[in-house]
């Protein structure tokens, strides 16, 4: 019954696909399980890094209301998140360390506004560039709300970022997955950018359901952002990439072919 459906959903997409632009090709088997091995690293940062924000959000937002909040960068230090609300300046207002397990910390009222570090410094920058850049381009976006996790480029850090905008949503039972955009800056420029979707896709879940699917046509695996919502929702997400229809699951972090027709 699953693969029915699966067939139907992808039968659907791929009349538009072709009629728009040549699907992605399968990758050798090399090139592929490195790509498998990125996406799973890349979401599951993804996933900490905004669950972090959320949780130090929320420990800030039960102290005060502060209207110089311009929005938050997050650092991994060791086993912890550091979650740094900034104002436009940019400069520090609070600093909230989260745990491995999504407990937060005592907050840290900097007063006056303490000068970002240089990894502060360089994500800040990053997080502006694309969000202007987004403002500014043709992207579509798919709610009133974005987040965003800006993670290094490399590592040590340098001038080059990696900057994912998330569409926001309050509903447990809606997964947000289409709008969601990765932006690669090198200081204030932006370098590479992409769409993880057509449309503003969105899957409804309940907790009866004990998993997601979807068909995405834009990459012969899986990607990142599939894992992180996998991750965000709690379920399995089921993935059907072209040319051919093959089957995978993204099942919390990591990756599962399913079927390669």
């Amino acid at each position: 019954m699953i693969r029915c459906i699966f067939a139907i959903a992808l039968a659907a997409s791929l009349t538009t696909a072709f009629a728009e632009e040549p699907l992605p090709k399968e990758l050798p088997q090399d090139q592929e399980a490195t790509a498998i091995q990125l996406a799973e690293i890349t979401g599951l940062a993804i996933y900490r890094h905004d669950h972090a924000a959320a949780v130090a959000t929320d420990a800030v937002l039960k102290l005060r209301a502060d209207k110089r909040v311009n929005g938050w960068i997050t650092e991994e230090q060791q086993d912890q998140i550091v979650v740094t609300f900034i104002d436009k300046t940019p400069a520090a207002l609070y600093r909230v360390a989260v745990s491995k397990d999504g407990v937060a910390g005592q907050m840290a009222v900097l007063e006056p506004p303490t000068r970002l570090t240089a990894y502060e410094s360089g994500a800040a920058t990053a997080r502006s560039t694309a969000l202007s850049f987004a403002l500014t381009s043709k992207f579509q976006p798919c709610s009133e709300n974005y987040n965003s996790v800006v993670l290094p480029a490399s590592d040590p850090p340098g001038e080059n970022w990696v900057v994912y905008l998330l569409p926001g949503t309050t509903k447990n039972n809606v997964v947000p997955i289409g709008g969601a955009y990765r932006v690669e800056t090198s200081g204030p420029n932006v370098v590479g950018q992409r769409s993880f979707t057509r449309t503003c896709i969105a899957l409804q879940t309940d907790p009866s359901a004990v998993a997601l699917m979807i068909s995405h046509l834009l990459d012969p695996i899986p990607t990142e952002v599939h894992v992180f919502w996998s991750l965000w929702a709690r379920k399995p997400m089921y993935v059907v990439t072209p040319p051919n229809g093959t089957v995978w699951v993204a099942d919390g972090n990591k990756i599962k072919l399913i079927e390669r027709k």
